[in-house]
């Protein structure tokens, strides 16, 4: 493909997917600088890739998740149970505690999650951007709403 004509799938791809996939590395990491470094950096690598990718925005979705995930791990954020994390968003209560519990879940449920209920992909869309089976998205997604049931009950009570 022509430079300039990769260049502008990129920037259409990227502009139909940077504001949800902001959104959701968002809620995934809770963490507005992860968001902000895990997106840059998946665009940056998909531009540097060239012609080698066929879904600009799915690559760009599977890369950003997968460097947020790094970036948790090398950071060693991880939720410390009972304690809800400053978000520094404001907006109604339970929402805030929706996204405070999504901390509370594995990388792969929390994804699966953020991608079917945030970012509206069906199933077998996010299994291609996961390079997972959609049984598995199923599943994954069947635990964590089992198990955020069970934390935004405990906070109720």
């Amino acid at each position: 493909m022509e430079r300039s004509a990769r260049a502008d799938t990129v920037r259409r791809a990227y502009e139909e997917v940077h504001a949800p996939l902001w959104r959701a590395l968002f809620v995934f990491t809770g963490s507005r600088d992860i968001a902000d470094e895990a997106e840059a950096e998946a665009w940056a690598q998909l531009l540097r890739r060239g012609d080698g990718v066929d879904d600009p925005a799915a690559w760009a979705w599977r890369s950003a998740f997968r460097i947020a995930a790094g970036e948790l791990k090398r950071r060693g954020a991880s939720p410390t149970p009972g304690l809800v994390p400053d978000l520094g968003v404001s907006g109604p209560e339970p929402a805030i505690d929706l996204i405070a519990a999504l901390r509370h879940l594995s990388d792969q449920q929390r994804v699966c999650v953020v991608l079917c209920d945030l970012a509206g992909y069906r199933a077998t869309e996010a299994a291609a951007v996961l390079r997972t089976s959609a049984g598995t998205v199923r599943m994954q997604r069947m635990r964590a709403h089992r198990r955020l049931r069970e934390l935004l009950e405990d906070r109720d009570a």
